[in-house]
């Protein structure tokens, strides 16, 4: 199973949003998917609610535990994804799900103030490396990229400079996502279809 958590320090980074679009992208091509919705906010809920529900299970999921309760409800998926809530309110339900995750994703805009939120992310990181699954990945996900502007190849040389793994699939800055919430989602052709493509490939396979 491919396990990936979506967090980053702060909200409105883009989590929820990432984590609804990356797993319609994996159910159109055909696997086994569960979002999970670990944020008390329930905004990845909300939004299935909306949408007259999404293709996939969709479970809330808002314990401090939950490296431990997700093999309970995720057995015989080939994707399970996290909607993880921001560390810095809600630091137990966070670190649990990365601790799980195979895959760290951390959704960053090629701005100041996120590019500076790093530093105590990867800390996080640091602390769980020893609890977490052999062979687990942390990656950033530049998000919101203006396209043709430089900020976004500046931000990749910048985190990748400070030790960050930068996953080369980027999402640019469209309306498309910005006012998804609530809507369905149809990821076919889409930076979130690319990314699909780029985890798989980097778990070993294609679909």
């Amino acid at each position: 199973m491919l396990s990936i958590s979506l967090v980053n320090l702060k909200p409105g980074t883009g989590k929820t949003t990432s984590a609804v679009w990356l797993a319609h992208a994996f159910h159109a091509r055909g696997l086994r998917v569960l979002l999970v919705d670990a944020d008390p906010a329930a905004s990845a809920l909300r939004w299935s609610d909306l949408a007259d529900g999404f293709p996939f299970r969709v479970a809330g999921l808002p314990v401090k535990d939950i490296h431990r309760r997700i093999p309970d409800v995720a057995g015989g998926m080939d994707v399970t994804i996290v909607d993880v809530p921001q560390i810095e309110d809600h630091a137990g339900i966070a670190r649990s799900a990365m601790r799980w995750a195979g895959e760290l994703i951390l959704p960053v805009a090629p701005a100041g103030v996120e590019l500076d939120r790093m530093a105590p992310i990867r800390g996080e990181i640091d602390d769980l490396e020893a609890v977490r699954p052999d062979g687990a990945r942390s990656s950033v996900l530049l998000n919101r990229v203006v396209s043709g502007a430089s900020s976004g190849p500046m931000a990749r040389r910048v985190l990748t400079a400070q030790g960050h793994g930068v996953l080369s699939t980027t999402v640019p800055r469209l309306e498309l996502y910005a006012q998804s919430f609530g809507a369905p989602v149809n990821a076919t052709g889409t930076a979130y279809d690319e990314l699909a493509t780029e985890l798989l490939a980097r778990d070993g396979g294609s679909r």
